[in-house]
């Protein structure tokens, strides 16, 4: 139950302390303390109360896919697989490759394929979420942002133009085991039918499909990292620059203050008010400054937006535009030719996790988060894009890029959360 209150954002509720006092006030009425009965009852009470608003919680949660209006089953258990997958039954016969092409332009890493004549199979990676405390293992979850967003810029216009009869979730391993179940309603025709706004969506790139490309989308990427809380401090951090705090602020402070003390203890407390609110501001404005030119150590001599964003993304996007053509191929190579320590896998591997391109002038590029430990106990250690690795990109591949055929802008981003 803790990975769905999890799942759903849910705070905990924290009852060991209640079950304590709860089981020591039993105790001291069994042995003739009636005045620990009541207490007892009512602790027993509230945690009941918390159970109960916890299941509630979680069954909200479970209904939330109700109002696509499509007969759904085993949300539950996709939310909790290890390989979460979907299989949608269609009404009638739709285009495989253009229903893959556009899911594979929302995120690489989905594997779409066909397992029967009316019903393709979605398989997703896992997101991994921070726990509650500072210590506690990540919690591995279906990513929901990702499912909606599926919905939206896939599902939905599907179901408007061929009809979905049936998506059945769950782990892609029971649901290989499951024999494929014809639809009853639809034609029999192995021809396309329907398909109208859906491929006029597809092949006419829609949001989705450039994410990164039209400033709706990109706002949306950069916006995810935008209610971090110390977000300032983060991105000095992931960069490798240090974030002054109290201590440069009582400093200032005291040195204002000092030199009033001797007019007097009023005037020495005005003096030390003043230097904490001018010490707030000179430092604070500082750190804000500082993480506002993360990108200037890059070197570049083209448009970088949104680095900062990039830093604290625990599945860092990037988009390259291009102002001409480049070999596709040889471009991959380039990009994948950096390098990364996996301190999971104990070697090097690939920093360049994946290169999709959403136009012939434009390409997405996802790369393996690096995990940022901050120097202070305020700040939990988070995972975000490599700040090193990435000046080696603009060195070895990205200024020379920008030569040879130039780079209009590169677009940075990305989701809090790390796939894996």
């Amino acid at each position: 139950m803790q990975r769905l209150l999890r799942a759903f954002k849910v705070p905990p509720t924290n009852k060991k302390a209640s079950i304590v006092i709860g089981g020591g006030l039993t105790a001291i009425s069994a042995l003739g303390g009636a005045f620990a009965i009541i207490p007892a009852a009512a602790i027993a009470a509230g945690l009941g109360i918390f159970e109960i608003t916890d299941r509630r919680a979680i069954g909200k949660g479970l209904r939330e896919l109700e109002k696509w209006g499509i007969p759904i089953e085993g949300y539950r258990e996709w939310l909790l697989a290890e390989e979460p997958s979907f299989d949608v039954e269609l009404r009638r016969h739709a285009d495989e490759q253009i229903i893959a092409t556009s899911t594979r332009a929302v995120d690489p890493g989905i594997r779409v394929r066909r397992i029967g004549d009316r019903e393709v199979r979605f398989v997703t990676r896992r997101m991994a979420m921070p726990g509650y405390k500072d210590g506690d293992p990540p919690v591995y979850l279906g990513d929901r942002r990702l499912l909606f967003e599926l919905h939206e810029r896939i599902l939905a216009p599907l179901h408007a133009d061929v009809g979905i009869a049936r998506i059945r979730m769950g782990d892609r391993a029971v649901l290989e085991m499951r024999p494929s179940e014809p639809v009853g309603e639809g034609d029999d025709a192995p021809v396309v039918e329907g398909m109208g706004a859906f491929r006029d969506q597809a092949m006419a790139a829609p949001p989705a499909l450039q994410a990164l490309v039209h400033t709706g989308s990109t706002l949306a990427l950069a916006e995810d990292t935008r209610s971090l809380r110390y977000r300032t401090e983060r991105v000095l951090f992931a960069t490798g620059r240090t974030s002054h705090g109290l201590g440069a602020i009582l400093g200032i402070a005291a040195g204002v203050g000092v030199g009033w003390f001797a007019y007097g203890p009023i005037p020495g407390v005005l003096g030390t008010t003043v230097g904490i609110i001018v010490g707030s501001s000179v430092v604070l404005g500082n750190n804000r400054r500082n993480a506002q030119r993360a990108d200037s150590q890059l070197m570049a001599d083209f448009p970088i937006e949104d680095y900062d964003a990039w830093l604290l993304s625990g599945r860092p996007l990037f988009d390259i535009e291009l102002r001409g053509i480049v070999d596709r191929a040889s471009l991959g190579a380039r990009l994948r030719s950096i390098e990364a320590y996996s301190a999971e896998q104990q070697s090097s591997v690939k920093w360049v996790e994946d290169v999709s391109w959403l136009d012939e002038n434009v390409v997405r590029v996802e790369t393996r988060p690096t995990l940022i430990t901050p120097s202070t106990s305020r700040i939990r250690p988070f995972y975000g894009g490599s700040h090193d690795l990435f000046k080696r990109l603009v060195t070895e591949v990205l200024v020379p890029l920008n030569r040879e055929v130039g780079i209009v802008t590169v677009r940075m981003g990305g989701y809090v959360n790390r796939r894996i």
